[in-house]
C-alpha cells in the first residue's frame, strides 16, 4: 500500500499531532502556536521567545515510581548483603559453596532483565510487567523469610527454601523491574515545552527527566544505604528470619504505593521489542550473504517485507561496533562482584569492632 506524499500527511495531522511532529503546512502558522502556549499545551519545538528553560516540577505518580525503587533497592541490598554469612553459619556451606550460590544469585538479577524487557515491550507494557514481577519478587522475600526460621532450618527446608526463594522468585523479579522501572518513570514526564508564570521560561522535559532520574539514582543509593544498615545489625542481635521479613515489609509496601498511582501514570502500548527485531535482522543477513559485501549485516540491506530498513540496519551496524567498549566490563564486574562474597569471607578473617557486622562493609559503596 503506497504512502501518501509528505505534504499530504501533514494535512491529515491533527493539531496536537503538528504540535509534536510539526508541519511544513501553511495551516499551521505561528499564531495557532502562540496560541497553544497561551493555552497551557506542551510543545516540542523550541519557542521563538524562549531565554532560558528550567527543570519542571516531578509529578506525585512520578516519585510513586521513585518510591517503588527505592523499597525494591532497599529489599534487595538489605536481603542479599546477608547470603554469604547466612549460608555458612546458619545453613552450613563452605565457603566456595556459599560464593557459587550468591554468584548464581547476581547472575540472575542481571540476566532476566532481558527477560522482562522483551515481555514488556512485546505483550504486557512496562506497568503490568513491573507488577507481575514484583509479585514474584514478594513470594521470594515471603518464602525466604519463612525458610529461615528456626523451624525451618532444623526440618531441612532452610537451603531448599533459599534456592527456590532466591532463584525462583526473587533473581526473576528484581531483573523483570530492573529493565523496566526507569524507563516507566521517564515516561511519565510530558515532553516538549511548557510555559510558566515568567515571559520568557519555559518547563524543558529533557531537564525535567534529567531532575527524575536524579531522584531515583538518589532512590537507589538511599535505599541500599538503609537496607545495609539496618538487616545485618538485625540478623545479628535477633535472627536472620526477622532480618529478611524487613525487607518484605518495605517491598510490599513499595508495591502498594506504586499500585496507587495506577489511574494516573501514562501507560504506553507494546509497540514490540526490537531484541527480536535485531535478532531476525541478523538471522536474514547471515542468510543472505553476499559476495565484496564490507559488513556481515550487509546482508539484510535492501530486504522486502521485513520490519526493518536500511537506516535500521546501517544504525544497528554503528551499534555493534560501539559495544566493543563492553569488552572491557567484565573486568570490572569480575572484581566488583567480590564485595558481597569474596571480601565479606575475608572481613571474617579480621579484627573488627564488636559494633560492626562484616555485610556491612559495603554500605561505603552507597555512600
Amino acid at each position: 500500500m503506497a504512502q501518501k506524499p509528505l505534504s499530504d500527511q501533514a494535512e491529515t495531522l491533527s493539531f496536537s499531532e503538528k504540535l509534536v511532529y510539526g508541519s511544513s503546512s501553511d495551516d499551521f502558522s505561528d499564531k495557532q502556536m502562540t496560541n497553544a502556549v497561551a493555552e497551557n499545551l506542551d510543545v516540542i519545538e523550541p519557542p521563538a521567545d524562549l531565554e532560558r528553560a528550567i527543570a519542571g516540577k516531578l509529578s506525585p505518580w512520578t516519585l510513586m515510581v521513585v518510591i517503588m525503587e527505592l523499597c525494591e533497592r532497599l529489599a534487595y541490598y538489605g536481603a542479599s548483603l546477608m547470603f554469604s554469612i547466612y549460608l555458612q553459619k546458619i545453613l552450613g556451606r563452605s565457603k566456595p559453596q556459599a560464593v557459587a550460590l550468591n554468584r548464581v544469585n547476581q547472575f540472575m538479577s542481571y540476566a532476566t532483565t532481558i527477560l522482562g524487557a522483551i515481555i514488556a515491550d512485546q505483550w504486557l507494557g512496562k506497568f503490568k510487567t513491573i507488577l507481575i514481577f514484583a509479585i514474584l519478587y514478594l513470594i521470594g522475600l515471603v518464602l525466604l523469610t519463612i525458610s529461615s526460621a528456626d523451624f525451618s532450618v532444623a526440618g531441612g527446608f532452610g537451603l531448599p527454601g533459599f534456592c527456590i526463594a532466591v532463584f525462583a522468585f526473587i533473581g526473576f523479579g528484581t531483573g523483570g523491574i530492573k529493565s523496566n522501572v526507569s524507563a516507566f518513570m521517564a515516561e511519565q514526564i510530558p515532553s516538549g515545552y511548557k510555559p510558566t508564570k515568567t515571559p520568557g521560561v519555559y518547563e524543558d522535559s529533557k531537564l525535567t527527566v534529567e531532575r527524575g532520574f536524579r531522584y531515583f539514582y538518589w532512590s537507589i543509593n538511599v535505599g541500599a544505604f538503609v537496607g545495609q544498615m539496618v538487616c545485618p545489625q538485625v540478623a545479628k542481635n535477633k535472627s536472620y528470619a526477622l532480618a529478611f521479613m524487613i525487607p518484605a515489609v518495605v517491598f510490599f509496601a513499595g508495591i502498594v504505593v506504586f499500585v496507587a498511582g495506577s489511574k494516573k501514570y501514562v501507560k504506553k502500548k507494546p509497540q514490540g521489542t526490537v531484541v527480536l527485531k535485531v535478532w531476525k535482522c541478523m538471522r536474514y543477513a547471515r542468510r543472505h550473504k553476499r559476495e565484496g559485501q564490507k559488513h556481515w549485516l550487509d546482508g539484510s540491506l535492501g530486504a522486502v517485507d521485513q520490519p526493518w530498513n536500511d537506516e535500521f540496519v546501517i544504525g544497528l551496524q554503528r551499534s555493534l561496533r560501539a559495544c566493543k567498549v563492553f569488552l572491557f566490563y567484565p573486568l570490572y564486574w569480575a572484581l566488583y562482584n567480590n564485595m558481597s562474597d569474596n571480601f565479606i569471607n575475608q572481613g571474617m578473617t579480621m579484627r573488627r569492632p564488636d559494633w560492626l557486622s562484616v555485610d556491612q562493609l559495603n554500605v561505603v559503596n552507597s555512600l
